[in-house]
């Protein structure tokens, strides 16, 4: 199912809690919503869903405007971050409930809630009431509840938010290869960008109600188009640093109070430095940088601590005023205080206007 936001708002009094938000998911997409609390993505969700109807716009599936539409005749199917499974119910009757509620007939039910617990692989719990379940199962009860009405639609709302660790992984894969097994419209809404980036198609991206991209996850990370979805997608995160852009002699230098460092032919024709001020913010990934022992065009720095990660470290270092993160090797070698040379990788530097807070970059 397609589904088309056009031109959507959603007030509370004077708070607008989403504006003018334009997307279209195609059918069979797996969608996260993602961006800080408050930011509107649940909003969104629940206009979806239904419960919330836009203030202005239009919402429509398939061409079909759903506005006016009630919850229960959208043929929808909803996970939340508390699972809401009744406590006094076995899973059989939890998954079974929304069945009953249309009074499908008794042996349909029976078969219908066989297949979806089997398809999250709960099939031998059915007896169990959800106080004996761990953590994970009653995830898949809740997901199970929703998928029983075979939607055309699945709506998520956090639903790993309350899963040790290692279950959020497992549970992230499992979601994934569900949604591509079934070939149904998954829209997930997280505050958490790793939960986004491996699972979702594409992300779109909000923040204060606004939507910032609406893109792959390999396009977001590697090219974000402005200062907070760089700052906000990536773990460890981004780096920032003031720079000046400077000209001499035909070649272009980026400077300030630390460092100058040329930029090579590569880096330059990835930007627009013609129609923005010369006064920028660069941004560069922690594995984007390297200690190395060349001085040719490097930036001094100093280790102020290091973190063993396993397989990597992240050194933290002082480059002037500012602190850096660079993902090493684990063989790398260093002590807290020693100076050091830092090397930029170019091709991968990002540079956004102060002012508006948009990358430069030449689209």
């Amino acid at each position: 199912m397609k589904v088309t936001f056009e031109n959507v708002t959603k007030k509370y009094g004077n708070f607008t809690a989403v504006d003018n938000l334009n997307m279209k998911f195609d059918d069979g997409e797996f969608i996260a919503l993602l961006g800080p609390s408050g930011c509107g993505k649940t909003t969104t969700l629940l206009m979806i869903a239904g419960i919330y109807k836009p203030t202005s716009g239009y919402i429509m599936f398939d061409n079909k405007i759903m506005n006016d539409v009630l919850p229960k005749n959208r043929n929808l199917g909803m996970c939340f971050q508390n699972y809401a499974l009744y406590p006094h119910m076995t899973v059989f009757e939890n998954i079974a409930f929304p069945l009953k509620i249309k009074k499908v007939p008794r042996d349909q039910i029976e078969k219908k809630v066989k297949k979806a617990a089997n398809k999250v692989e709960i099939g031998h719990l059915l007896d169990r009431k959800p106080g004996q379940l761990s953590g994970g199962q009653q995830q898949r009860v809740s997901l199970a509840r929703a998928l029983v009405k075979e939607p055309r639609i699945m709506l998520l709302d956090e639903p790993l938010s309350n899963l040790d660790a290692r279950l959020r992984i497992n549970m992230r894969a499992e979601i994934k290869k569900l949604q591509k097994d079934l070939g149904i419209n998954m829209v997930f809404v997280t505050h958490d960008q790793t939960e986004a980036l491996s699972m979702a198609d594409r992300i779109a991206i909000m923040n204060k109600g606004k939507l910032q991209d609406f893109n792959t996850p390999e396009e977001l990370y590697e090219n974000p188009k402005n200062l907070f979805i760089a700052n906000f997608i990536g773990n460890p995160p981004m780096n920032f640093i003031d720079v000046t852009v400077v000209e001499e002699g035909g070649r272009l230098f980026l400077r300030n109070e630390v460092f100058k460092l040329e930029l090579p032919e590569s880096a330059k024709d990835r930007f627009d430095f013609i129609s923005y001020p010369k006064e920028l913010i660069m941004g560069i990934r922690p594995e984007d940088l390297t200690i190395t022992g060349d001085s040719t065009n490097t930036v001094k720095a100093e280790i102020y601590v290091i973190e063993p990660l396993g397989r990597d470290k992240l050194v933290d270092v002082n480059i002037g005023k500012s602190r850096f993160k660079i993902l090493t090797p684990s063989e790398f070698m260093g002590n807290i205080g020693e100076k050091v040379n830092v090397k930029l990788n170019f091709n991968k530097i990002h540079l956004f206007d102060k002012t508006t807070e948009n990358s430069i970059r030449k689209m």
